[in-house]
């Protein structure tokens, strides 16, 4: 069975948890699926063994903590040192994706807005090589920080008392800082490095590009896992 397979067949069987043991059970699989550095299939293998396990459990009468103990995360750490690593090239592969996944867009976006602005003034199309490198650094910079601070942020809330409101404010006013920097370094920064111009139209056609690539692997990825 792959790894799509198992999700769909762990959120099956999840609707047949009690109310109490789900919420003990959700804790435990967003707290090993939010490990990145382990094998996706491998997680997700086990996942199911402790659903069956916890769901003859119920059948006799039985609750998470009778069986799990009163302390999930605690659990889930025991579980998580027997798992297998991820793969480091899957690891570098998921967030070359989340970088290309917004690449993509943005392109696009830069392409449709100087293609309409084309049609009432002259635009410059001019892209500085080293002023872009220095951009794009940041830009992937801030999207792995952005990640990891929703991770640690999710990862808190299950250890400790943090309401929904006051997790998503604080991702909110880490993103849209990050966001004000990335504004004062396009605009501060000095136009550096050799001069290449970048149509809209290419600027169109590379982030329609980019995006199908994304969407295609994206689809193969779930069909071989």
């Amino acid at each position: 069975m792959n790894t799509q397979q198992l999700i769909k067949l762990n959120n099956e069987k999840r609707e047949l948890l009690s109310e109490e043991n789900e919420a003990y059970y959700s804790d435990i699989l967003i707290y090993v699926r939010l490990q990145l550095n382990l094998s996706e299939h491998s997680s997700e293998e086990v996942l199911i063994e402790i659903l069956d396990h916890l769901l003859e459990a119920q059948n006799v009468g039985k609750t998470a903590t009778d069986v799990f103990g009163n302390k999930p995360i605690e659990y889930a750490r025991t579980i998580i040192n027997e798992l297998p690593k991820e793969n480091k090239r899957n690891i570098f592969l998921f967030f070359l994706r989340v970088v290309a996944s917004m690449l993509g867009p943005i392109l696009i976006i830069r392409g449709m807005l100087l293609g309409i602005s084309s049609m009432f003034t002259t635009i410059d199309e001019t892209l500085h090589l080293m002023t872009l490198a220095i951009i794009g650094a940041y830009i992937i910079i801030y999207v792995i920080a952005v990640i990891a601070f929703i991770i640690k942020r999710i990862r808190y809330s299950l250890t400790h008392d943090s309401s929904s409101f006051k997790d998503s404010l604080l991702v909110g006013i880490f993103a849209a800082l990050g966001m004000g920097i990335l504004m004062m370094i396009t605009y501060f920064l000095p136009t550096w490095g050799p001069a290449v111009q970048f149509p809209w139209t290419l600027s169109l056609i590379s982030g329609a590009v980019i995006w199908l690539i994304v969407y295609f692997t994206k689809k193969r990825r779930k069909a071989h896992n």
